[in-house]
């Protein structure tokens, strides 16, 4: 695969990917004609002042990678960007769109560094060519139904700033949109040697049951609300892994923590006082104590931790620093 620019020539190609791709009239507003792909490509996709749109390549067009530039300065530089992009059904599952992302980001922030060596499925060569408009910030959006364009998010390095609430209609259903931004005075994590967690998913019988307690103690640690759809909801950690909560049709049975499978979760707290804190508070947001008598060692005199159970038996664990 390889990272290039838009051309006019592209367009027999979008038309194909238009009709053999799915999720894409939300992308774009679809061409129905060669020479309507034409306008779009000439129009919105070729390079030209305040944007920078990149094409992903495998033999012909297969997605998109853009970032349109705002608030320009009195020097004439821009200050912030809007990223955006897809890649046809063929090409997804690959963990190209990620890389590509991640390298097109580095670049508009002054960041990108050409590999020592070539990434296995992905040519970069085209940004070590081009000027990068050295952008201080940058934002994205995706809607919280979308996991996956979620994780390319968070390997480019962005990180979860809120929620926009029914932001988006499509045939009569609303959908929540996750704003996130990445800052270039931050480090972008580094995922070259691999995440050690990326999310833990844990299945509920009533999701509403216990929705409310998982949020309050979450959020507490420092998590922050992430996705949400009808069925679930998700609590991103700062270094992008996240915890999921689902309500599943195909749960078959309630927890039980002494079976084979997960025991319980353990989490960390910042400090033995904010602890002392949540201990107090859990029983008011659905948690009782486990273990009560031996707070805060009942893990060994040199562990301190809260131990918790919620209203359907699961476990979980707090630990602070001694």
């Amino acid at each position: 695969m390889k990272l290039r620019l838009w051309q006019s020539t592209d367009a027999s190609a979008l038309l194909e990917l238009v009709e053999t791709s799915t999720d894409l009239e939300r992308q774009m507003s679809l061409p129905g004609t060669l020479q309507e792909a034409q306008h779009l490509i000439e129009g919105q996709w070729l390079p030209a002042q305040g944007r920078a749109v990149f094409c992903l390549d495998d033999g012909q067009a297969v997605g998109l990678v853009g970032i349109t530039y705002s608030a320009q300065q009195e020097d004439g530089s821009w200050d912030r960007g809007w990223v955006y992009y897809w890649i046809a059904d063929r090409a997804r599952g690959k963990g190209i769109l990620k890389s590509a992302v991640r390298a097109v980001c580095d670049w508009a922030l002054g960041q990108y560094n050409p590999p020592e060596e070539k990434h296995p499925r992905l040519d970069t060569e085209l940004l070590g060519t081009l000027e990068s408009p050295n952008l201080r910030r940058l934002e994205l959006g995706y809607r919280t139904n979308n996991p996956a364009s979620g994780a390319v998010a968070r390997y480019a390095g962005f990180t979860v700033e809120g929620i926009e609430r029914q932001k988006f209609l499509y045939l009569g259903q609303t959908y929540d949109a996750v704003l996130a931004a990445r800052l270039r005075q931050l480090p972008a994590p580094d995922f070259s040697t691999g995440v050690a967690v990326h999310h833990i998913e844990l299945w509920t019988q009533n999701l509403e049951q216990v929705r409310g307690s998982w949020d309050w103690v979450l959020t507490q640690l420092g998590f922050s609300s992430y996705q949400q759809w009808q069925g679930g909801q998700s609590w991103q950690a700062q270094d992008g892994s996240y915890i999921v909560l689902e309500q599943s049709p195909q749960v078959s049975g309630a927890h039980q923590r002494t079976r084979a499978g997960l025991n319980h979760l353990a989490l960390t707290c910042p400090s033995a006082h904010k602890l002392d804190s949540l201990r107090d508070q859990a029983a008011e947001h659905g948690w009782s104590e486990l273990f009560a008598p031996n707070y805060p060692h009942a893990g060994g005199p040199q562990h301190y931790a809260l131990y918790l159970e919620n209203t359907q038996g699961f476990e979980l664990e707090i630990v602070a620093p001694c």
